[in-house]
């Protein structure tokens, strides 16, 4: 029983070492053939993000001022409407 013990260890060694050789060459070969673009100029990205983030900070201030807008009507709309219990009297 020991003398299959180094064998088997020996064969999970070789099997092990052969996924390794095979991931290793799957991976250069699809860098390979589809290599990602290098960017021209590594700011320009960054500053497109930050344009946007403006863009989207200007957005929301305007809904919020269009929201606080419709709340303040609809309080003085509620205000000016007489409630149920005047209505009856």
């Amino acid at each position: 029983m020991l003398r299959n013990s180094p064998r088997a260890t020996h064969f999970l060694t070789l099997l092990f070492g052969g996924a390794l050789v095979v991931s290793f060459g799957v991976n250069v070969l699809l860098l390979t053939v589809n290599p990602e673009p290098w960017p021209e100029d590594p700011n320009h990205e960054l500053t497109a993000t930050t344009a946007d983030l403006h863009l989207t900070q200007r957005l929301l201030a305007q809904c919020q001022k269009q929201h606080q807008q419709q709340d303040s009507l609809l309080v003085l709309l509620r205000s000016q409407m007489p409630g149920p219990a005047l209505a009856e009297q």
